[in-house]
């Protein structure tokens, strides 16, 4: 059994990636406030206790400040959520502990996808700094980076998923636009989480899309989901980013190109139909 550390333990993708390598491995989360260990990964000196005394085997980094509006307007604090506490974590690892980086598929370009792991350009300070943390993680030897979005039910308190908004909005009556000029190829967390521990599993490095095979545009993403959940979508209106001033850039098209990561693990990534089907 391997030790496994999780940081980010307040966040909606940990209790899925807890499930996951709790099935043969020790489990240890952390978190500043939450978590089996208390830590401020903004303090290096604390993370470089954390980790003497965890003494993990493989750590999975989901911590991170995602809010594209929040990054955008405190750059500062975009850069030391993602860039610099990763570096904390790298540079303070054993040679052998195997690191695993949750990125984002908002490190690409606002050009037409599916994109490819060697095609980045982000447009967004959220983007920018997670890109920076990739790079922070991969000096680290034994680093997986995973680019990825996801969506599942919360299970999380306070913490509110894609799917989590399209669902409570439609059963309250609530009035949300859809748009249709973003797509995407997120997953299931539960699909995430499995796909991460079978590469720590098969000794996997390296930058890796993880995402489902074809992808949708948002509206067509929410509508698949009311008609999953039989709620009407009559307060629903479809309507494009680009109409809302003030909104902070975001690539139009974030579609993963998966066919190295399908070509590494020998198997064929599910739509997202058969991952929305998972709720």
């Amino acid at each position: 059994m391997k030790k496994v550390l999780i940081t980010g333990a307040a966040g909606m993708l940990a209790p899925y990636l807890i499930h996951s390598a709790q099935k043969s491995n020790v489990v240890v989360t952390t978190a500043r406030k939450n978590g089996d260990v208390a830590c401020n990964l903004s303090d290096e000196k604390s993370v470089k206790k954390m980790l003497k005394e965890v003494d993990p085997d493989w750590v999975i980094h989901a911590a991170a400040l995602s809010s594209v509006e929040l990054c955008e307007e405190n750059p500062e604090l975009a850069d030391q959520s993602n860039r610099v506490n990763t570096e904390n974590i790298a540079r303070n690892l054993k040679k052998h502990t195997r690191l695993v980086f949750i990125s984002t598929d908002q490190v690409y370009p606002d050009l037409p996808g599916p994109h490819i792991e060697q095609d980045v350009g982000p447009v967004n300070m959220y983007g920018r700094t997670k890109l920076s943390g990739e790079q922070a993680a991969l000096k680290h030897h034994e680093t997986l980076v995973i680019r990825t979005n996801m969506f599942g039910k919360s299970l999380t308190k306070g913490r509110t998923s894609i799917d989590d908004f399209v669902v409570n909005s439609l059963k309250n009556g609530d009035k949300i636009t859809l748009f249709s000029d973003i797509s995407f190829s997120p997953l299931h967390m539960r699909t995430i989480s499995n796909i991460i521990m079978e590469m720590l599993q098969k000794e996997i490095l390296g930058v890796f899309n993880i995402g489902c095979r074809d992808g949708m545009s948002k509206s067509d993403f929410g509508l698949a989901i009311a008609k999953k959940r039989g709620l009407s979508v009559e307060t629903v209106k479809i309507g494009e980013s680009d109409s809302i001033k003030g909104r902070v850039q975001r690539p139009h098209d974030m579609r993963l190109d998966v066919s190295r990561l399908e070509n590494v693990l020998h198997l064929k990534m599910p739509t997202l139909l058969e991952e929305i089907a998972k709720l």
